[in-house]
């Protein structure tokens, strides 16, 4: 056994071991916590992570750990999550890994190839969120089991997705029990964009921990750990003067002590290269291989590069490891250099011909045999053309550059794809032949590189590079391929706000493409109606959709018939249609078109009033959206509707919950989620928390829609504190958007009828003030707004009208009554009306508001207490189930101007005695929901069905109950609920 070269015994750290151990006992307690640790080269970071994970394993608690590499400059995508997946398939298995993953584990096998086959390509504008909240559930569900450490080491070398992915985790993990510990060297070159990035992190709930360096007592300490007794004094000052206590430099300072040198050099690098020059030819050629590879190298990766034979290789090896220059890995057969620096002196001190000829090796060796690889296949191919690159071959990097960057795009991972095209591009200019030696001519590489840059959201670039490419095609001899670039065009321009481009860029892609039917014809067409639909120009949508439906069927292209179905069935409210296109989803594997699907289904049950089936459609698509890793994206929407749902429907209390859960994390639907806040916050009559949901809802991106719920929550949050003119201008502001709406936009009274009453209401509110104040302009000016706005409720509700169709009609009944209370007779009629529609629809605020204003007109038209009563009393009860305070204070302050009786209201701080009971286990809302099934004697499949939820989900709710109620089984649950009076 050769000496010992670190300290048996952990110097000088305790203080920061324990808050790490303190921030994993938060994380423990379900309290994510994310901690750096930052600190010179050598500074002992790795040690003192390695001392938490040592603690770790004595008490159960997971550890998984990955490391950046610096080979590519940042190429390598994924790294760490590669290295941690990989241990964890050999740790659990890829079954037990599959089944904590879902239906959705291929997308992790990009990067895990242990876990079995990717399925496709990917395609979509989510799929990198996908694998991200992918990644976040696995990690969620591994540690319901122990509380699980992720470590990622020299986070200075990460590439951009992997820094990307961490960002993602450190804004969304919320209740996981997970630490999550990422070091990072703060003397590297090119900190200032690693402290740019770092700057970003620590908006989250971040700690950081900067180590110092030693003291000399700790250096001293240091030195007595490694040598076993306590150093002489004249050492321990040389050693401590030219460290300056760092642990590293410490240690290779006392390795020349200790080989017989009294000449200690003054620098970490001399040092190093004194101890590399000092080998014989062979140690400093593995060395050298070692050094360029930029990561552990098997032994026969080592043996191919080295150009020495067996004999020598074995010589230099034994020479490395003995002088502690290089350490074994890998299970003993491979080899890496002890610390990044000594890769960096050697790596420096190679002539540029010795590097590039490694280079050359190293890629040649690759080349014969892929299995040297290291990591995913994206991770492979980006090592390859890293090594073909910097040896200085131009037609070997090229088909390497162009290979990494597709293995990247399978991976998601855009940024390093879109790094390899680029470099591609330029290698082109150097090669004789680039269409032979790429694989592909100029024109694909350019869409590709212009496709990466847009799922990087780098739109111009995307515009440009993709402009390019159709600048070398001929529309006349290749129409197929201009007109799909044209396609890919207009959708760049549509993420540039360009929505005339987009336009014109797909009205021309149907121009160039042949008019006999294929799969592309039917492709162009659905995208062009899917565009057409989103800028509010459903009419062409709709025959656009309907053409691109025929050719789909005609020629089998059931992709492109589901999405047609689902276009074409939003424009006409089609359910049918919609219903067909989920399926077709669902059978082709499209996780975005069944979460599209389930959307736009929801959607349309809802405009036409089938609110509870279009509420239960948005939970089940959520479900979907939470399966397949879309729950922050598209799912997102489909979180807005249910949440909507849940305070039209009149469960505040679950919506508040919903709400809660969806804006902790990253999310697509902030605008909606917070409008709809919003305007939960002001029923109950916080006006404070309404208007801080309303301001941030404000400064989000409005363009992922829900400005309705924030237009409504200004204006009520305005009439609230009685600022009428405010309101208006609310209104005013909403409406001159629909008014800048072209004349081909389709969009207007259905899509704007609850803003047209809205203003109503407004107006109403204004003219009841000007009266109060005996001002006849004031009536007059609130009568002259607001006739225009019941003429367009009229004119879309009169017998005949295309848009007559669901909340119009609700909305102009809402309309006609408050007209009614602006003229200064409110009719009672017009209020039972509106109140009576809202009935039906399950909408308890909305009635609760009528049959207040239906009372109120009662009172004033002095009608008898025994009719005006029954309208009160439902609007009180409504109001104290819900808990909208400001409405409940309206109805009892009119209640008592009008001496009528509410005390036939049960009282509504009584509790039924179960829930209380049930309370008092600890069981939430949902726990309860679950209990109920149980005892019905459901399955964890059935009781998934009912609540929209897995069997999974179920079964996870159950375990939780059966702990709560201390019961040993669901008979026992079941029993209990009977006793306590729960059931269905």
């Amino acid at each position: 056994m050769g000496r010992r070269v670190t300290s048996a015994a952990f110097i000088g750290r305790r203080g920061e071991l324990r808050a790490l151990k303190v921030a994993l006992s938060r994380a423990a307690d379900g309290d994510p916590a994310v901690v750096l640790v930052g600190g010179e080269a050598g500074i002992g970071k790795t040690r003192l992570v390695s001392e938490l994970t040592a603690a770790c394993a004595a008490d159960g608690t997971r550890v998984l750990t990955g490391g950046c590499v610096p080979v590519g400059e940042g190429s390598l995508p994924y790294a760490p999550v590669v290295e941690v997946l990989r241990a964890l398939v050999a740790e659990l298995g890829p079954d037990t890994v599959r089944e904590l993953v879902g239906p959705s584990w291929p997308e992790l096998a990009r990067l895990a190839p242990g876990l079995g086959r990717p399925q496709g390509d990917p395609d979509g504008h989510s799929t990198q969120s996908r694998l991200f909240e992918l990644l976040l559930g696995l990690l969620g569900r591994l540690a319901e089991q122990a509380p699980l450490v992720l470590v990622v080491e020299d986070l200075h070398w990460a590439d951009r997705s992997t820094r990307e992915l961490l960002a993602f985790l450190v804004r969304n993990l919320r209740h996981e029990r997970v630490l999550l510990v990422a070091t990072y060297r703060d003397d590297e070159p090119g900190q200032q964009r690693l402290g740019a990035y770092l700057a970003e992190l620590d908006r989250g709930p971040v700690e950081r921990l900067s180590l110092p360096r030693l003291d000399r007592a700790g250096t001293t300490a240091q030195l007595t750990g490694i040598l076993g007794a306590a150093p002489a004094t004249d050492l321990a000052d040389a050693v401590f003067a030219r460290s300056q206590g760092n642990p590293f430099f410490t240690e290779e300072l006392l390795a020349v002590v200790r080989a017989g040198s009294g000449d200690l050099p003054a620098t970490p690098r001399d040092l190093l290269r004194g101890r590399v020059d000092a080998l014989a030819e062979p140690a400093r050629r593995v060395l050298a291989v070692v050094a360029v590879a930029g990561r552990q190298v098997p032994h026969r990766l080592l043996a191919a590069a080295a150009g020495l034979d067996d004999e020598a290789v074995t010589e230099g090896l034994r020479a490395a490891v003995a002088g502690q220059l290089l350490v074994r890995t890998g299970g003993d057969d491979g080899y890496d250099v002890r610390h990044a620096l000594l890769r960096e002196v050697v790596e420096a001190d190679l002539l540029p011909g010795e590097s590039a000829r490694l280079h050359a090796r190293l890629a040649q060796a690759l080349t014969d045999h892929p299995g040297l690889g290291d990591g995913s296949p994206a991770m492979a191919a980006a090592e390859l053309a890293a090594h073909w690159d910097r040896a200085g071959e131009p037609a070997r990097a090229l088909p390497a550059r162009v290979q990494a960057g597709l293995a990247a795009d399978r991976a998601h991972a855009f940024p390093e794809a879109g790094r390899h095209y680029e470099r591609a591009l330029e290698l082109w200019e150097q090669v004789p032949d680039p269409d032979r030696d790429a694989g592909l001519d100029r024109v694909e590489l350019l869409t590709r590189a212009g496709a990466a840059a847009g799922a990087t959201a780098q739109v111009e670039r995307a515009t440009m590079l993709l402009t390019m490419a159709l600048g070398q095609v001929d529309p006349a001899a290749d129409p197929v391929r201009s007109a799909l670039l044209h396609l890919r065009l207009g959708e760049q321009r549509w993420h540039g706000d360009d929505e005339k481009g987009c336009l014109a860029a797909l009205e021309e892609a149907v121009r160039i493409l042949p008019a006999e039917r294929s799969a592309d014809r039917a492709r162009v067409l659905t995208y062009q109606a899917q565009w057409l639909m989103l800028a509010g120009r459903c009419h062409e949508a709709e025959g656009r959709a309907a053409e691109g439906l025929a050719v789909a069927r005609a020629v089998g292209a059931l992709a492109e018939e589901g999405h047609a179905l689902d276009i074409l069935g939003s424009c006409t409210f089609d359910t049918g249609q919609l219903e067909a296109a989920c399926r077709i989803a669902e059978e082709v594997g499209n996780a975005e078109g069944i979460v599209r699907g389930y959307l736009n289904l929801s959607s349309t049950l809802w405009t036409i009033g089938r609110l509870r089936e279009g509420h239960a459609t948005a939970r089940r698509g959520l479900a979907f959206a939470r399966e397949l890793g879309l729950e922050s994206t598209l799912g997102s929407v489909l979180t807005a509707h249910v949440a909507e749902g849940l305070y039209e429907l009149g469960d505040w209390e679950e919506a508040d919950r919903v709400l809660a859960g969806a804006l902790a994390r990253d999310t697509w639907a902030a605008v909606p989620l917070h409008g709809i806040g919003g305007l939960l916050e002001l029923g109950r009559g916080d006006l404070a928390a309404a208007r801080r949901h309303l301001d941030l809802a404000g400064r989000t991106d409005p363009s992922a829609g829900g400005g309705d719920f924030v237009v409504r929550g200004l204006v009520e949050l305005a009439v609230q504190e009685r600022r009428y003119g405010d309101a208006r201008a609310a209104v005013d502001r909403a409406l001159r958007a629909v008014e800048r709406l072209g004349p081909e936009d389709d969009e207007g009274p259905l899509e704007f009828s609850g803003i047209h009453a809205l203003g109503l209401q407004v107006e109403a509110g204004l003219a009841e003030v000007a009266r109060a104040a005996r001002s006849a302009a004031g009536v007059e000016e609130a009568r002259r707004r607001a006739e225009p706005l019941l003429a367009t409720l009229r004119a879309t509700t009169r017998p005949g009208a295309a848009d007559c169709i669901g909340w119009v009609a609700w909305d102009a009944a809402q309309g006609e009554a408050e007209w009614s209370r602006l003229e200064g007779r409110s009719d009672p009629r017009r209020w039972q009306e509106a109140a009576e529609r809202w009935g039906r629809l399950e909408l308890p605020y909305r009635a609760a508001y009528a049959r207040f204003r239906q009372a109120e007109a009662l009172l004033a038209a002095r009608a008898p207490r025994a009719e005006v009563e029954p309208a009160l009393r439902a609007a009180h009860r409504a109001t104290v189930a819900l808990g909208a305070g400001p409405l409940r204070h309206e109805i009892e302050l009119l209640a008592r101007r009008g001496r009528l009786r509410l005390e036939d209201l049960e009282d509504p701080a009584a509790t039924p005695a179960p829930a209380t009971q049930l309370a008092a286990f600890g069981l939430t809302r949902r726990e309860t929901e679950v209990l109920e099934l149980v005892a019905a004697g459901h399955t964890n499949r059935q009781i998934g069905e009912e609540l929209f939820i897995t069997p999974r989900t179920a079964g996870i709710h159950v375990s939780r109950i059966l702990a709560k109620l201390g019961v040993a089984g669901r008979g026992q649950a079941a029993a209990v609920a009977h006793r306590l009076g729960l059931g269905r």
